[in-house]
């Protein structure tokens, strides 16, 4: 019986997003333009490049305890207007945040695994299994 409830807790667990299960290329480095927050959050070396959709680099970050997560927005034709966001407590599966540029643009960032259906079927565009963009 032990057995069994130590497997059950193991796969629950929240183990981060599946980006950051592979080591860190040069195409990850963060723009040099984007200036993080304060302690405690992702050190720049802890984020991934999730995609290039419409000429704007997505980027995900992680503390080492997966318990904060942060998404960096960056239009590379306008990179003065880059975002960034983060939220604290990730755990499970579920939405981890949603950002909002200057120019209106949305995006959400959620977990590895996180079900999108009733997302997409509100009209966000799914463009990587972590992020989802709106208008």
């Amino acid at each position: 019986m032990a057995a069994i409830l130590l497997l059950l807790t193991g796969c629950s667990s929240y183990e981060g997003m599946e980006a950051f299960h592979r080591e860190a290329t040069s195409e990850d480095e963060l723009p040099p333009e984007i200036k993080l927050g304060p302690e405690g959050d992702p050190s720049r070396d802890n984020f991934r490049l999730l995609s290039e959709h419409e000429g704007v680099k997505y980027y995900a970050g992680e503390s080492d305890n997966f318990l904060t997560a942060c998404l960096v927005v960056f239009p590379e034709d306008k990179p003065t207007q880059w975002i960034a966001s983060c939220s604290q407590g990730v755990t499970g599966q579920r939405e981890i945040l949603t950002a909002t540029g200057p120019d209106g643009s949305t995006t959400k960032l959620v977990t590895t695994g996180f079900d999108t259906k009733g997302l997409e079927a509100a009209g966000w565009r799914k463009i990587h299994e972590n992020v989802l963009v709106g208008s």
